[in-house]
């Protein structure tokens, strides 16, 4: 296993345990929950992944903002983890460079994603907003490289990149939630 590989794990475990210290005892309810869901734009989607994360029952508007950046690093790195596979499938040339692309965008996304984790855990609120806002572009420039150079086509990846801009509208909703102490 490379040095990169288990840090990456490490951290992710250390995001999980501490994302687990962002309760307060349970002020947040179901109620809390929904409320963030129902602003955002797939409720479906934030109901079945933070809706049914464990932590989030007894977590409060900072908490479910990590718990939110927990989930979007979790879905990075298993997307990391899956994309040398994807690569050796191919035989083409484009897409193999466009999918090296995206391995670049992913790691740059990883680390902004990272950051935002720990902003929001030092009560940063607007660098975590720069983090996120950083690290969708990434996933974003992803994306789009399969409608630019060359013919248009579909990532292999684009699920995964829509879970990702899911992850990040519901961290915003969150900071937002909290900036604005609703």
């Amino acid at each position: 296993m490379s040095i990169l590989k288990w840090f990456s794990s490490t951290a992710t475990i250390i995001l999980v345990v501490a994302a687990c210290s962002s309760f307060n005892g349970g002020e947040a309810d179901q109620a809390l929950i929904e409320r963030i869901c129902k602003q955002s734009q797939d409720y479906g989607f934030c109901m079945s992944t933070l809706g049914n994360d464990p932590r989030s029952g007894t977590a409060d508007l900072r908490g479910l903002a990590l718990i939110s950046t927990s989930l979007s690093i979790i879905q990075i790195q298993d997307t990391l983890s899956r994309l040398p596979d994807i690569i050796k499938q191919s035989t083409d040339p484009l897409p193999i460079h466009r999918l090296g692309v995206c391995q670049t965008d992913y790691n740059g996304s990883l680390v902004n994603f990272q950051g935002t984790y720990k902003a929001i855990s030092d009560n940063g609120y607007y660098v975590a907003i720069d983090f996120v806002r950083n690290g969708t572009n990434q996933v974003i420039d992803c994306h789009n490289i399969f409608r630019r150079e060359g013919p248009i086509a579909t990532s292999p990846i684009a699920g995964d990149d829509m879970n990702v801009f899911k992850f990040a509208e519901l961290i915003l909703l969150a900071i937002d939630d909290l900036l604005h102490r609703r």
